[in-house]
């Protein structure tokens, strides 16, 4: 691991930029045998001790870096405990190794949100993707999992309770409090209309098929619209219709003008006629 300096620490260098300023304010020159160098000598010094302390603080910012006690607190952050008798250098290696050590990234936080059984999808925009947003600012845009009443599952536009489930999760004190402040934009639905023909098996009773056929559809539409990337599928949606009880074939599937997504755009079912041959 290469070694970095964070704050310069030169003392020949300080006690040199000290005396230039001095003499600077003072008008005059300073020879080495003068009283004020004492004190110059005495500040040049301390500055120098400073230096070396915030340098040390520093680097207990890293884990790379850190050392006990401020490593035992990464170990604690990222879910690793020291073994007994394990030096920093052992004990550093095994948490950069850990799964844990991605934690305060994009996609730890991805992972993190999407464990959420009330998330389905992430959007995660970042001031290099936005450079309105202010700095540290993260922009949110959860696509909800709504449940039907039948236990179906659909995407929706999240709730402000959404909001406070996420934050609760990602400044939990085992996942990490230091990070970037996020915001949240809503997801926007776009729903898709159309028709499809039905032809059905002889006999079939028309109350029990329309009941099929319509469940079908929904939950066709409710697994598309669980995803931003979810694409709309004639062929799918056929597919389908075809798996309801008493649907003998389709025998048409018209949805004109197909809407091109943009980034939180999710397709969701709009109206859709069937009509029973």
């Amino acid at each position: 691991m290469s070694e970095i300096q964070f704050i310069t620490n030169d003392p020949e260098t300080i006690l040199a930029e000290t005396i230039a300023t001095y003499q600077q304010a003072a008008g005059e020159v300073l020879n080495p045998a003068d009283p004020e160098r004492i004190l110059i000598d005495a500040m040049a010094y301390r500055e120098s001790v400073l230096r070396a302390r915030m340098e040390f603080l520093m680097r207990q910012n890293f884990v790379q870096y850190a050392t006990a006690p401020a490593l035992d607190n990464w170990g604690a952050l990222l879910g690793v405990s020291r073994n007994d008798g394990e030096t920093d250098d052992e004990y550093r290696v095994r948490i950069l190794n850990s799964t844990h050590n991605a934690i305060g990234t994009e996609e730890a936080y991805r992972q993190r949100i999407l464990a959420l059984e009330q998330v389905a999808d992430l959007i995660i925009i970042r001031k290099s993707e936005e450079p309105t947003l202010p700095p540290g600012m993260v922009r949110l845009i959860p696509l909800m999992r709504a449940v039907s009443e039948d236990g179906a599952a659909a995407g929706a536009v999240h709730t402000p309770e959404l909001e406070q489930i996420i934050l609760a999760d990602i400044q939990a004190d085992d996942f990490g409090v230091v990070g970037p402040v996020f915001i949240f934009s809503e997801a926007n639905p776009v729903p898709l209309s159309g028709s499809i023909s039905v032809r059905a098996v002889l006999g079939t009773n028309q109350e029990t098929l329309e009941k099929n056929v319509t469940r079908k559809i929904a939950e066709y539409f409710g697994t598309l619209s669980l995803h931003y990337e979810g694409d709309f599928g004639a062929f799918d949606l056929e597919r389908a219709v075809l798996a309801a009880d008493g649907v003998l074939s389709v025998a048409a599937i018209d949805f004109p003008n197909i809407p091109v997504k943009r980034p939180a755009d999710f397709y969701t079912q709009g109206v859709v006629t069937v009509n029973y041959m």
